[in-house]
């Protein structure tokens, strides 16, 4: 059966309908007794999701289904959803934001939310970005739509212009938790075990200095473990990025492909290297969890694909000449948790 709000919001012409539907939502969500609410036939939750998904995401099938949005449009529903999130209660921030984008991946919702977090970035809006970052954490952070969003942001704010835009580099002083996550992501999406995979100098720059900056950055998403189920790290993939991108950058500086990007690379790498044992000794001080660690995770670096090539390529040395064969002779092996004393 059609509630209220449903039959109220039918006739309504965008942007009022979406107005009146966040507002709704807000009361919802801000509401101690779910229940009172007018027009409430069902469940909060569920008439919550009916709400956003037709009159926010436009993905129903009711007469306004599918309905698309011109950019104009578009952009006045995210400075709504921008303002309904940073206004609405801390305790109820999240419920609001994830009725609208929480669940399965839907190429509808993360592309709202790709552009929602965009313009948080750029406004600076650390309610929009804290939400984000639980939502990462809950999709995983080296999943497909949370890799889109992350990939997104890195060719919007690193790649688009010559150089990294001064909202980018403060990300962290706005959102640690989704600078954190969104570092995860960036692992994920640039391996750096070739010459396709390699993140932009800007997002390197920027990564590198955000770490320098902060030795605790890396673990805001464990430091919740004990009260989030799902948590992402980056240190791993930072140290993949060390031994690798060494390695393919000398390559590459052999082959005098853009010394001047490789002279820049090999500065960052061995700055982001130092930052990272840094993190480590800082990682010791939290006392958190040693098996979050594996050492199995470090050593899987070894068999990453075209490290053996990359390895024949190099001048021979001991460190190399013991990776080429780790990578060459590997087995099953069971690791222990890495000692990070």
């Amino acid at each position: 059966m059609t509630t209220k709000i449903l039959q109220k919001l039918r006739p309504l012409d965008f942007p009022e309908c979406s107005k009146q539907a966040i507002n709704y939502l807000v009361s919802c969500f801000s509401s101690d007794d779910h229940a009172s609410l007018p027009g409430l036939s069902g469940t909060p939750e569920n008439l919550a999701q009916d709400v956003a998904k037709d009159y926010i995401l436009f993905t129903s099938q009711n007469q306004r289904g599918h309905r698309r949005l011109n950019a104009i449009q578009e952009l006045h529903m995210l400075e709504m959803l921008c303002t309904a999130i940073d206004e609405i209660s801390q305790g109820s921030r999240y419920k609001l934001f994830n009725v609208i984008f929480g669940g399965k991946h839907e190429p509808v919702k993360t592309n709202l939310l790709t552009k929602l977090v965009s313009l948080a970035l750029s406004v600076r809006c650390g309610a929009v970005l804290d939400c984000a970052a639980l939502w990462m954490q809950e999709q995983g952070c080296h999943s497909d739509g949370v890799c889109k969003l992350a990939h997104s942001l890195v060719e919007e704010y690193c790649m688009l212009y010559p150089n990294v835009s001064v909202a980018f580099h403060g990300l962290p002083k706005v959102s640690p938790l989704f600078t954190c996550n969104f570092i995860s992501a960036a692992v994920t999406i640039f391996y750096f075990n070739d010459n396709h995979n390699i993140p932009p100098l800007g997002l390197l720059d920027a990564i590198t200095d955000w770490i320098s900056s902060d030795s605790c950055l890396c673990f805001e998403s464990v430091r919740l473990v004990r009260i989030q189920s799902s948590f992402s790290c980056p240190v791993f993939g930072l140290f993949r990025w060390c031994i690798l991108g060494h390695l393919v950058t000398a390559c590459n500086h052999d082959k005098k492909v853009d010394m001047e990007t490789s002279t820049k690379t090999f500065a960052l790498l061995s700055k982001l290297h130092l930052c990272i044992l840094q993190n480590l000794q800082a990682y010791k001080s939290m006392e958190l969890n040693q098996i979050l660690f594996h050492l199995q995770d470090f050593i899987s670096i070894a068999t990453a694909e075209g490290l053996k090539e990359l390895c024949s390529i190099l001048p021979p040395n001991r460190l190399l000449k013991i990776i080429y064969n780790h990578h060459s002779q590997r087995g099953n092996q069971h690791f222990q948790p890495m000692d990070t004393s």
